[in-house]
């Protein structure tokens, strides 16, 4: 009976070491993040300024600060959010985006409505 209570004892205690949260903390997007160009089905114009929107991330925190210029913005409202990352997917402020960083370049696809036409968008930033 002792073995029993012993063996139940220990698989309770491994079955608490392991997490049912899918969390991944990547130091390489640990970094303010600057905007470079966008790919979607919208217009800018030749003088507009990619570089006043910033991505500043802390993974050990989970927490993204998002800056952007007065009157546009891609990811959320200028300000301080957590995300969640599972290794190829972030979500932030409830949006999910794909993600994949070569170098110094991170790269966000908007993981949109497939039933929406004009909602597809990737970001390219560049590590600041």
């Amino acid at each position: 009976m002792k073995k029993v209570g012993f063996l139940f004892v220990l698989v309770l205690v491994l079955n608490s070491c392991f997490s049912d949260d899918d969390y991944v903390v990547d130091a390489a997007l640990n970094s303010t993040w600057i905007l470079n160009r966008a790919s979607c089905f919208c217009f800018f114009d030749d003088n507009f300024d990619f570089s006043a929107h910033t991505l500043t991330f802390d993974s050990s925190e989970q927490r993204v600060t998002v800056q952007n210029s007065d009157d546009t913005r891609f990811i959320a409202d200028s300000g301080t959010y957590t995300f969640t990352n599972n290794g190829n997917t972030i979500n932030i402020n409830g949006k999910r985006y794909a993600y994949t960083i070569r170098g110094s370049t991170l790269e966000l696809t908007f993981l949109d409505n497939p039933d929406i036409a004009d909602d597809e968008i990737t970001l390219f930033y560049s590590k600041g």
